[in-house]
């Protein structure tokens, strides 16, 4: 008797167990398909069908690296057979082209049977060309209207200014990225978010970080080399630093990026130098933020690089890589350099001043004669990422790298 209990009471809980997988099989997936037109909209499309009225159907989506996940509820009339159809329209620049789209549906009907779909994942790239691409080590390369050695060239930069990056600063890529280039400013603009059409006229965007995995660079300009070590320094370093808590200073992540692209730019040097002479260079906290007087642009710049200079070739890259992985923990500013250096931002500012033979700041240096230098017609080398620079007053032919890592972190951890 007890056994036949036993062996009862086993088959019910085997049923039991089995109970839910049975009832999703009430509902049936017939067809399930996406397209998309590139910065348009994205076309998801369910067709189904159950023993029962299908009463709720749920779409869940989700691009990128660190995206959040989105819901949508479509319209459709409730039957047995069921056609649903959810068009995501989108913006300009909304999805980066060669980003992992992942997505599935839910679907209940009136007996209470439920069925999630598998996800389904598709990578979304910019449909007006046809894409080739190169994979080394944890970089893959996309380009398209240029031939196989066009491409090679351009990963073996890239490989090689993360090298770079490694030697000189010692950090290190973490994850896999992708290099999307295009041709020309106008292929380019559209995978960019709209800034307005004088600001579109006037800034041609060399390269620029749109996702933690994801570099946009304009592939046939002079600066190619420099712009791809400059944006590559960002993504490792975003990566670096990543943490829910704050951002890195602004003159670090610059510094570092222009740092590992060689030799400080002339327009860069000019503008650090003669600050240097007037002894009128600004202070390391005033420096944590971008600045967005446009005559400040290239010294800002310059005294980036100096101060990270000053750094690694005074105190060596191990100490560089200790400070990004405190602020990894989301150290504050000042906190974070007293662990690694022994001073905070202030007597940063202070060893940095007297590396450049200038006295300590609110002391007035001698006057120095010095030799004027031949005047040339100002030009702006490199804007503010992530904004508009200049308060709207734009020189014409300005050349910007859109570095936007730290801006895009914040609005990654933005809800949607």
């Amino acid at each position: 008797m007890r056994k036949r209990l036993f062996c009862f009471l086993l088959l019910a809980l085997l049923m039991g167990g089995l109970l839910p997988v049975l009832a999703q099989e009430g509902i049936t997936v017939t067809s399930n398909t996406y397209e998309y037109t590139f910065s348009e909209e994205i076309v998801f499309r369910l067709q189904a069908h159950s023993e029962s009225e299908i009463e709720e159907v749920t779409l869940f989506y989700k691009y990128g690296l660190k995206g959040a996940a989105n819901r949508r509820l479509p319209e459709f009339t409730p039957d047995r057979e069921i056609v649903v159809e959810h068009v995501e329209r989108l913006q300009r620049g909304e999805i980066p082209p060669g980003s992992e789209i992942e997505y599935y549906w839910r679907i209940e009907d009136a007996a209470g049977h439920r069925l999630k779909t598998e996800t389904v994942t598709f990578t979304y790239m910019d449909d007006r060309f046809d894409w080739q691409h190169l994979t080394q080590d944890k970089v893959t390369l996309y380009w398209y209207d240029a031939d196989r050695a066009f491409g090679q060239r351009l990963l073996d930069s890239a490989v090689d200014s993360l090298a770079r990056l490694e030697e000189r600063v010692g950090v290190e890529l973490e994850h896999p990225i992708k290099i999307i280039v295009y041709q020309s400013k106008e292929d380019m603009m559209e995978a960019l978010a709209f800034k307005g059409q004088v600001f579109e006229a006037l800034i041609t965007t060399l390269g620029t970080v749109v996702a933690p995995d994801i570099v946009l660079l304009h592939g046939t300009h002079a600066e190619v080399d420099r712009t791809i070590a400059h944006e590559l320094t960002h993504v490792v370093v975003g990566l670096a630093t990543e943490n829910p808590y704050g951002d890195i200073p602004a003159w670090l992540n610059e510094g570092l990026a222009m740092y590992n692209e060689g030799d400080l730019r002339g327009g860069n040097r000019a503008a650090l130098e003669a600050a240097i002479r007037e002894n009128r260079l600004h202070s390391v906290r005033s420096l944590t933020a971008h600045t967005g007087r446009p005559e400040e642009v290239n010294l800002w710049y310059g005294e980036a690089y100096s101060m990270v200079e000053f750094l690694i070739e005074t105190y060596g890259k191990e100490k560089m890589a200790e400070l990004l992985a405190v602020f990894k923990e989301g150290t504050p500013y000042d906190e974070a350099l007293m662990r690694v250096y022994g001073f905070d931002q202030d007597g940063l500012d202070a060893r940095w001043r007297e590396s450049l033979g200038l006295p300590p700041r609110g002391v007035e240096a001698p006057l120095a004669t010095a030799t004027p230098e031949p005047r040339e017609e100002p030009r702006v080398e490199r804007a503010p990422g992530g904004g508009v620079c200049c308060g709207g007053l734009v020189p014409v032919g300005l050349l910007v790298l859109l570095s936007g890592a730290m801006g895009l972190r914040r609005r990654l951890r933005a809800s949607t």
